[in-house]
């Protein structure tokens, strides 16, 4: 690769940010690695998911007559529980989770408010 003529703007931070990473690169072709990086959510963090999908249960206990597979959406409530009640969650598959959540709640804005909220929690560790 030729590099003579690469204007590298590398990565830039404004204001407020906040960056924690294994490994960032910058710029055409460029690349990061880093070796065995592990991720652990803020024990608040986490308490404060296991709270948002502990309600979200608790909604779908009732749900409205809007949801057309209650009791999916209910077994995928639970799987969420399970898999943040753990001491290293799998964010991404919590997500993958939230996503299916969301995509059964339909117009029912209860529903997305809330899962949307259990969302930006996971968004900061991915």
């Amino acid at each position: 690769m030729n590099t003579e003529n690469i204007n590298n703007g590398g990565v830039q931070a404004w204001g407020n940010a906040q960056v924690n990473a294994g490994a960032i690169a910058g710029g055409p072709g460029a690349r990061a690695t880093a070796g065995n990086v592990t991720f652990t959510a803020p024990a608040t963090a986490l308490a404060e998911l296991r709270d948002l999908l502990a309600s979200l249960a608790e909604q779908l206990r009732v749900p409205p007559p809007e949801v057309e597979n209650p009791g999916g959406l209910q077994a995928i409530a639970g799987s969420a529980q399970q898999e943040a009640a753990k001491d290293r969650p799998d964010m991404g598959l919590l997500s993958g989770l939230l996503h299916a959540l969301m995509a059964g709640a339909g117009n029912v804005t209860a529903l997305a408010t809330a899962i949307s909220a259990a969302q930006h929690v996971i968004s900061s560790f991915l």
